[in-house]
């Protein structure tokens, strides 16, 4: 395990004084975080009073059309295939210049659905890492949009310029351990191991690509649940291959809410 200490930039964000981010600094940040949880538990009764829900409501997404666009039109058979629509609408861009939700992208194709493009999203993913293909699909609070790989970001300062440093909060910090030790977690269960609502800051996390959304199966006939991830860019951050590389923590137990 290598623990080269790595700093967190934002090129949106002022500029701060230049600070770096250790595995010390997200171990002691979970551990923090799981003293929280150990000290108080937030009954159900409380959270549901006193705290709104951040997670966007999927049934909110604008309507689109009824009819499907005919995409594959003078298209050969062989190269109309979900994956290939999803890359070519993420290559083109948006007319608007936003990101693409699962939905929109869904309503381009006959027959599949939003949690189908969730799937190929992930499996373009995957063969984009296998082939060492310098394209990934990336998600931020408003959808999916199509970028370079993390190893390249110091390729896309050359084009871009210098992106500057900035100093991520404390509170950030211990959501993105929570979340790093924890990944799949939801909004709720974070909310409820800090005790208070972290919707914004998992937000502010997803724009700087250090967690990403998934939405999962929930109940039967239930909406999908939406649950955090650690990004590519966390694990080449801290110069890890995979999140179990990450130091072990004995004195939380996950399950713990």
């Amino acid at each position: 395990m290598n623990n080269t200490r790595g700093s967190e930039v934002d090129a949106d964000e002022p500029q701060d004084d230049d600070e770096t981010l250790s595995f010390e600094d997200l171990g002691a940040a979970f551990a923090k975080a799981a003293a929280e949880v150990d000290r108080e538990t937030v009954s159900g009764e409380g959270a549901a009073a006193g705290l709104a829900s951040t997670e966007p409501d999927v049934d909110s997404e604008p309507a689109v059309a009824d009819e499907k666009d005919d995409v594959d039109a003078g298209t050969p058979d062989s190269m109309v295939t979900p994956e290939a629509i999803i890359e070519g609408a993420l290559f083109v861009g948006h007319p608007e210049n936003l990101s693409f939700t699962e939905q929109r992208l869904a309503s381009l194709m006959r027959d599949v659905t939003p949690e189908e493009v969730v799937q190929l999203i992930d499996q373009l993913n995957v063969s984009y890492r296998e082939a060492g293909q310098a394209l990934r699909i990336v998600q931020d609070d408003q959808g999916y949009r199509l970028s370079t790989a993390p190893e390249l970001d110091s390729l896309r300062q050359q084009f871009l310029g210098k992106v500057r440093e900035t100093r991520l909060s404390q509170l950030a910090v211990e959501v993105l351990a929570l979340v790093a030790y924890q990944p799949g977690v939801t909004a709720q269960t974070v909310r409820d191991q800090r005790g208070r609502d972290c919707g914004s800051v998992l937000n502010q996390l997803v724009r700087r690509r250090l967690l990403e959304i998934k939405r999962e199966p929930g109940e039967p006939g239930g909406r999908p649940v939406q649950t955090y991830y650690p990004t590519e860019r966390f694990l080449a951050l801290f110069h890890l291959e995979s999140l179990d590389d990450l130091p072990q923590v004995d004195s939380f137990d996950p399950g713990t809410e």
